[in-house]
């Protein structure tokens, strides 16, 4: 199978933060109610005082002063979805998975109507809260394990935009990085046999 991550790999910009700002325009109260703590945890994730867990919680908090989530999430992917990268439809296949630090709920429609799997964060679409760790870098290749997607299934080819999936993209037989704004597909940078081993020892 290939795996792909999806903001700004096969979908460009961000997708969560695409949306968000889409929301704030139809939701402006969301300037007072959530923008002010969100841009404070965004420092703090910046010069790392918490968590990308914690920073991705509070990013997707929106959520709770939304009244009607899945309609807002249908609209948007109804007005975006052309935004997924021509190269990845031409090589698009039922088996491929993505794999994404955004929220599954979130991606799941337009994932269903890619007809591919899809894991994500699994964060709930009331609270705004993530149950276990977001499924970012290293996190990514547990959230597989646990799916029971890896090892059981040799990932011939993964693709992203961040080299925080060097953990994933050394799980694949060949491994690509996605830039110029998803439109350009590159070899995943070498690194050496240690290095590759030390990462994959520390996760399987």
């Amino acid at each position: 199978m290939n795996v792909y991550d999806f903001d700004k790999t096969i979908f460009y910009p961000d997708s969560l933060t695409t949306f968000i700002k889409w929301c704030i325009l139809r939701y402006p109260k969301l300037l007072v109610l959530y923008c002010p703590k969100t841009a404070v945890m965004a420092f703090l994730l910046a010069i790392k005082r918490c968590s990308v867990t914690a920073a991705v919680e509070q990013l997707a908090s929106f959520v709770k002063f939304i009244p009607d989530i899945d309609k807002e999430v249908e609209e948007f992917w109804a007005e975006n979805e052309w935004r997924i990268s021509e190269w990845y439809l031409a090589q698009k296949k039922e088996t491929d998975l993505i794999v994404s630090a955004s929220p599954e709920f979130f991606l799941k429609p337009l994932i269903e109507k890619l007809g591919v799997n899809l894991i994500g964060t699994q964060l709930d679409k009331k609270t705004g809260k993530i149950a276990g760790r977001c499924c970012y870098g290293k996190e990514k290749v547990k959230y597989l394990v646990i799916s029971n997607y890896f090892p059981q299934h040799k990932i011939d080819e993964f693709y992203s935009d961040s080299i925080t999936d060097t953990p994933l993209a050394y799980c694949a037989e060949k491994a690509f990085l996605v830039t110029n704004k998803g439109r350009k597909v590159v070899p995943w940078p070498k690194i050496s046999s240690r290095v590759k081993n030390k990462i994959l020892n520390t996760l399987l």
